[in-house]
């Protein structure tokens, strides 16, 4: 039931989601994953033009000054590794793990677990840091390692360390990881529109990140899925219905090898759209029967496209073959095999109809209000949904889910902003306006514990003229 617009086949969520310039770094101050940025960028001027060019001296500079910046509000910067992260404290750098795979690839081959940077580090030191990453990894053992050789160089503000023997406790910020969601399923969305080998590791990583950040807060991503009015690209789509079926596989405690499987399966869910002529997928009317059969193929595509996974990523392939083909298979494709399409497909069904039925803006078709989307559930339960599946999901989200736009019977309006934890009716709310409908300072009613206050109904937020977007 999934109709998102046209798919992305170029990488635009490196334009949407690019690091600040340097006007904005000096505007906002510089960030930590600033500083492997600037690693990164001498390296790569180094190697085009020489380490005595001009071009190279004044990108040493320009880095240096940057990591000045940064310790202009601490004494020292420890930016470490473990695995496929790079973390400052213990805040995982997850933009830069993706965007940075080569650096950090150097990083492990030496053994650098971590990067120390102390107050009065100058240029050169900077400089012999990148000596050692362009050093072969048995010569700077055969050189007493990377430390060592540091140390012989006179370096004293600029140190390294092996890494963690025992997994740190990282966290990652949701907003970090729902970029990076959106530029990983942009690139494999690019990757399977030229027909290219897919490249699963950012995805994967993701996939890690929201898993980690579900486990912590199950609630911590919904604000953000739910800006799905405002957003309503095929990246945005795919990443929404990771989201959500993230949310009831930590639900049903899946494992992770599992939940690892899941994610990469939602997100990948529509992969075999990047197929499907723009023309059709993007038409701005009703489609004929005949767009619609090609439309219906992006089934099949996209499970031709995953049929060379391995393992239990396999399963990725089924979930896109299987998704429009409801629990009862009265969807699409047919099946001649009588029983109900795998239970990550209906996982995945169920988000993926949930975000399509909230989201589209198409001028030929209005949007579902949550609450409208969940009632619809409920009502296909045993049919076109798993009516297992379809409670949790209602239960899990609530009946009406974070972004509703809801009157309460004061007349007050109020936004949802998280899930009942006991009754799916009353969540808590944001209220913004007061009884006459004006606004009001926001503030946050658990309708749980305010027995005095309920739902009256739902309101579509555009009618009622409220930017959901400023209070998730």
């Amino acid at each position: 039931m999934s109709d998102p617009s046209a798919p992305t086949v170029r990488p635009i969520a490196r334009l949407l989601w690019a690091p600040p310039s340097g006007a904005a770094r000096r505007a906002g101050g510089a960030r930590p994953g600033d500083v492997l940025r600037g690693i990164s960028r001498i390296k790569r001027t180094r190697a085009l033009y020489g380490i005595d060019h001009p071009v190279s001296t004044q990108t040493l500079e320009e880095v240096h000054d940057l990591i000045q910046q940064v310790l202009a509000s601490r004494p020292s910067l420890r930016l470490s590794v473990y695995e496929d992260t790079f973390f400052v404290g213990n805040t995982v750098l997850l933009e830069e793990s993706l965007q940075l795979f080569p650096l950090l690839a150097e990083f492990r081959e030496r053994d650098i677990g971590t990067l120390d940077l102390h107050e009065g580090v100058e240029a050169w030191e900077v400089q012999r840091l990148i000596d050692v990453l362009q050093m072969g990894a048995a010569d700077l053992r055969r050189a007493g390692g990377a430390a060592g050789w540091l140390k012989m160089q006179g370096v004293t503000r600029l140190s390294v360390g092996s890494p963690p023997k025992d997994q740190p406790k990282l966290k990652v910020d949701p907003r970090d990881a729902y970029r990076s969601g959106l530029r990983a399923v942009d690139e494999v969305n690019f990757q399977a529109s030229r027909r290219l080998p897919l490249d699963l590791r950012k995805t994967k990583l993701v996939v890690k990140s929201f898993t980690d950040i579900i486990a912590e807060d199950r609630f911590a991503m919904l604000g953000l899925a739910a800006l799905r009015g405002y957003d309503e690209d095929t990246c945005h789509h795919s990443v929404n219905v990771g989201i959500l079926s993230l949310l009831i596989g930590s639900q049903l405690e899946f494992s992770r090898p599992l939940m690892a499987t899941l994610g990469l399966a939602a997100l990948l869910h529509d992969l075999g759209k990047m197929l499907i002529p723009r023309e059709v997928l993007g038409a701005p009317r009703a489609l004929t029967l005949e767009e619609q059969g090609i439309i219906r193929r992006h089934t099949l595509y996209g499970s031709r496209l995953m049929r060379g996974f391995p393992g239990l990523a396999r399963l990725a392939m089924v979930v896109a073959f299987e998704h429009h083909a409801n629990y009862d298979l009265s969807g699409y494709p047919r099946v001649t095999v009588k029983r109900a399409p795998h239970l990550l497909t209906r996982i995945v069904q169920l988000a993926d109809f949930f975000d399509a039925a909230t989201s589209s803006r198409r001028l030929y078709r209005r949007p579902m209000l949550p609450v409208e989307a969940m009632k619809h559930i409920l009502d296909g339960a045993g049919k076109s949904f798993d009516p297992i599946l379809a409670k949790i999901f209602v239960q899990v989200l609530g009946l009406y889910p974070v972004g509703s736009v809801v009157e309460l019977d004061t007349d007050e309006v109020a936004v949802v902003v998280r899930p009942g934890e006991r009754e799916a009716t009353r969540p808590v709310v944001k209220v913004v306006r007061n009884a006459a409908w004006r606004e009001i300072e926001p503030h946050t009613i658990s309708l749980e514990e305010d027995r005095h206050r309920r739902i009256l109904r739902a309101l579509d937020p555009v009618e009622a003229g409220l930017d959901i977007a400023a209070h998730l």
